[in-house]
């Protein structure tokens, strides 16, 4: 049967700070009405989770798990990753890949890189820079620690789960949804979704559908940019100027030539109006899914799912967070879209001994983005120490002048799924799982060939066929794999679980590259005999738990895991470019043509207790990580990048998570997460020292909410909701050099009524208007010297939000 909405009226809620806050708009003041609701309160809501692939409870699991139900998501307003991912204690993300789409890099307890924490939608593993809408979904599930013997190779860090609704038999329900919102810097945004269950055939065969439809306003404006710095060559005369460059130092002569002298020059394009809000976007997608009882106690779930987002710019702000103007030669569109769509059907057979559950999934992902280069490669070509002067030595000329090229980057991905297991539910002390897990990924990544035309003329020859870059790059991995757990009561109050993953991986990759910026044609196996180059490795994965009921209201656990990533192969670092950084690194790029999986153990203790009479919930745990041969992205100034085993690292750290209901209708939730990671030994790796940090981890995340429903009338309840959270500082490297993202604040707020089977609420996103630096993005070009683009979050929206169950 569909929950009733007004069954959850008086629970759920989130936050600690908020408490005052709530406090101070007179939410808190006792009412007759609330003291007699008292002493009929159940406490706090029992949340099953699946996460160890069987049903229990949240407090049951042997294991750190955050879980927030739909309802949670929907009055928090989380419609995307950074909605919930701020809830929980430890999660970090940053961005780990060239460009916007392809790039969201979730990390948990340190554990920071590609592919390095599983997402997966129900059974169905996906790539974890998937960004799919948070709706229609049944809750979300974040387990903490590496999960690879029931998960696999891509969950060392741990995994999130988006578990979506599933269609009921027996009633006909729904609901419609709309928010309509202002963003300061930008315009209007808004949304619609709606959700219907339909009954078929009684008892047998019921379908569910949902589609939704919406458009974020830009905020970020181009504007022309009317002039671009360079060098000009004492004994060549200054030329036509616009005077002296504030932004560069004078350089020494090279080739014999005297001393530069740093000159502004004035951009020979033409002007262009404003051009605001250059980033809009919009999205748009359904699921359909169907549950059809096929025969006695076999059910059969197909699902299809489908999203699109097209977007008409970049998303990111240049040098800081706080700047919304983006300086430009040309106006030039950073257009992107991407498209994904999941089929899956999922069979499950339920017997008195325990049930057999089968899914099979197909994932297909494409996209597609561009960035302008203009900027880059005129900086480039006017300051590079050894391009400069090859240009006037050949033209004669003291400049290059702006030329208008976008470089694209498109990616197709497919990955095929099965999954067949067994869980049993015997009545005595020994329960298990077991199952077999096979998964094929293709991926086809391309740079289509970016042209600057008449370049080639404007260097004296130096861009031949005015192409600046090209590439096709082909990664294909199999993974097979069989796993189980088993679980023994030892007593009514202990209980030990063992498990583990067998497994073995193949991996083959085919890069070949061209341009000006590649130095050339170049190609990955650099050995002509060979089409591609091919790794495999096979290994165990073991996992020991130990729990015990030490009272009513508390279990400990401890536990002891292995996690591990597979590893690949790498592109080209050209020596035009790169030669200085690869110098400075004494880095031979033969050495890192390749790069081996790595791996970890991680060793976890914890407790959870409801205390209170069922009023608070408890859970604490710590943990330390050791991490070996670490696979970490090391991104070039030069616009190029490399994967290498960095040696070995620790983790250390701790979370706590508190739900409480002191009175009727009132919820709150605190979460604190910390973690320290550094490298312990960078064994001889270039550019790596001991105590180095990890990219990407902040050292603490606190999370905290308070949500209170109270009524204001005849069927009529108010509710009032915060939601604040704080991410510690972190250190990013994706463009060359380390730089620190600073710790950042945000605060949302939400009020409205509830009546009957409607809800409407105001509320204010970002209330104040917080620029967090999320990371320094990883350009689909190369990053412009003193113009790092930046990942920020959303300024400051107002906004209402209307909801109807029917």
């Amino acid at each position: 049967m569909r929950e009733s909405n007004t069954s959850n009226l008086w629970r759920k809620l989130t936050g600690s700070t908020c408490f005052a806050a709530l406090i101070a708009t007179g939410a808190l003041t006792p009412t007759a009405y609330a003291q007699e609701a008292e002493e009929a309160f159940g406490g706090l809501e029992e949340i099953v989770i699946t996460a160890s692939k069987r049903e229990q409870t949240l407090q049951e699991a042997g294991m750190a798990v955050t879980a927030i139900g739909a309802q949670d998501l929907e009055r928090m307003g989380a419609t995307e990753f950074a909605d919930f991912a701020v809830r929980v204690p430890n999660l970090g993300f940053g961005n780990e890949s060239d460009g916007r789409f392809n790039s969201n890099s979730p990390a948990i307890r340190g554990v920071f890189g590609a592919n390095t924490t599983g997402f997966y939608i129900d059974d169905t593993p996906v790539p974890m820079s998937v960004q799919p809408r948070v709706i229609d979904v049944s809750r979300v599930e974040v387990l903490r620690g590496p999960q690879g013997s029931l998960y696999g190779a891509r969950s060392m860090g741990g995994t999130i789960r988006l578990i979506t609704q599933q269609p009921e038999y027996n009633e006909t329900f729904g609901s419609a949804h709309a928010t309509l919102s202002t963003v300061k810097e930008g315009d209007i945004n808004w949304s619609v979704d709606a959700s219907v269950n339909l009954p078929v055939i009684e008892d047998k065969l019921a379908v569910r559908v949902t589609g939704y439809y919406g458009q974020n306003s830009g905020v970020y404006d181009r504007v022309y940019k009317p002039t671009f710095d360079g060098f000009v060559i004492n004994d060549l005369g200054e030329g036509a100027a616009a005077g002296p460059s504030e932004d560069l130092p004078p350089a020494p002569g090279l080739f014999g030539l005297d001393e530069w002298v740093p000159t502004t020059f004035n951009n020979p394009a033409p002007a262009f109006d404003k051009n605001e809000n250059v980033d809009d976007e919009r999205y748009g997608g359904f699921q359909l899914t169907a549950k059809a009882e096929i025969a006695e106690n076999l059910t059969f779930i197909p699902k299809f799912m489908y999203q699109k987002i097209e977007a008409d710019g970049l998303p990111f702000a240049d040098i800081s967070p706080d700047n919304f103007t983006q300086e430009r030669y040309f106006d030039e569109d950073e257009a992107g879209m991407e498209r994904w769509w999941l089929a899956s059907g999922t069979l499950k057979w339920d017997m008195d001994t325990g049930s057999i559950t089968s899914s099979t999934s197909y994932f297909d992902r494409f996209l597609d983005e561009g960035e302008e280069e203009a900027t880059f490669l005129t900086q480039l070509l006017n300051t590079h120490p050894v391009l400069r002067p090859l240009v006037g030595f050949f033209t004669g000329n003291d400049r290059v002048n702006p030329i208008s090229s976008i470089i694209t980057e498109n990616e197709a991905f497919t990955s095929f799924v099965h999954e067949t297991r067994y869980t049993s539910a015997y009545d005595g002390p020994f329960q298990f799982t077991a199952g077999v897990f096979y998964q094929r990924t293709k991926n086809h990544l391309q740079y289509p060939p970016a042209l600057a035309i008449g370049l080639d003329a404007e260097t004296g020859g130096l861009v031949p066929g005015d192409l600046i870059f090209q590439t096709e790059n082909f990664f294909n991995t199999k993974e097979y794999a069989v796993f189980g757990e088993a679980t023994y009561d030892i007593t009514e109050a202990v209980s030990i679980t063992a498990g583990g993953r067998y497994y073995k991986t193949e991996t083959d990759a085919f890069i070949e590259s061209d341009g000006f910026a590649n130095d050339g044609p170049s190609r990955v196996p650099g050995d002509l005999s060979l089409d591609k180059v091919k790794q495999s490795e096979t290994g165990f994965n073991p996992k020991v738990l130990v729990q015990a009921n030490v009272s009513e209201e508390m279990d400990v656990y401890a536990s002891a895991s292995k996690g591990f990533r597979i590893g690949g192969a790498n592109g080209n670092l050209p020596a035009t470019l790169c030669g200085a950084e690869l110098t400075a690194l004494n880095l031979n790029p033969a050495d890192v043509q390749t790069y081996d999986s790595d791996s970890l153990w991680s060793y976890e203790a914890g407790v959870k207790s409801t205390l209170a009479d069922n009023r608070v919930s408890l859970n604490a745990a710590a943990y330390l990580i050791k991490w070996s041969d670490i696979s970490q992205q090391n991104r070039l100034g030069c616009g190029f990048q490399y994967i290498a085993n960095a040696g070995k690292a620790e983790i250390k750290g701790f979370e706590v998570e508190m739900m409480a209901a002191p009175i009727d209708g009132l919820t709150l939730t605190f979460a604190l997460g910390y973690a320290d990671a550094k490298i312990t030994d960078p064994e001889g790796v270039a550019g790596v020292l001991a105590g180095d940090e990890l990219q990407g981890v902040p050292n603490w995340t606190v999370a905290a909410s308070g949500e209170y429903i109270f009524p204001v009338g005849s069927n009529t309840d108010g509710i009032l909701r915060a939601d604040f959270n704080h991410y510690g500082r972190s250190f990013s490297t994706n463009n060359g050099d380390q730089r620190t993202r600073p710790a950042w604040t945000a605060l949302n707020l939400r009020a409205g009524v509830i009546r009957d089977d409607w809800e409407v609420t105001l509320f204010v996103d970002n209330l104040t208007n917080t620029h967090a630096n999320m990371a320094d993005s990883r350009s689909i070009a190369a990053e412009t010297s003193g113009r790092q683009r930046v990942v920020s979050n959303r300024p400051r929206t107002i906004g209402l939000d209307v909801r109807t169950r029917f």
